[in-house]
């Protein structure tokens, strides 16, 4: 999977979000917040092909946690992109 093309994360008033856009005609915006880490996953996945143990790798070198947690909190971010149809 990769981060849809385009969508970039914005500094609101000290929060760093993405709106995504929904339907003309009606009010379909959907605003995700981002902590510091999903902002750095997505910084440091952006344009590129990833998976679900891509991401695993990448929180427990960084963070150094468990496989099993890294692997839980990477499943959870995927999910978040995925709903919000920022991954394709």
């Amino acid at each position: 999977m990769q981060i849809r093309e385009g969508l970039k994360i914005r500094d609101i008033a000290g929060e760093k979000v993405l709106i995504m856009q929904g339907c003309v005609g009606m009010d379909m915006t959907r605003v995700i917040s981002f902590n510091t880490t999903a902002e750095w996953l997505w910084d440091t996945l952006y344009g590129k092909e990833f998976s679900l143990e891509d991401v695993t790798r990448l929180l427990t070198e960084r963070f150094q946690v468990d496989t099993e947690t890294a692997t839980a909190d990477a499943k959870k971010w995927i999910d978040q992109l995925i709903q919000y149809n920022a991954v394709e």
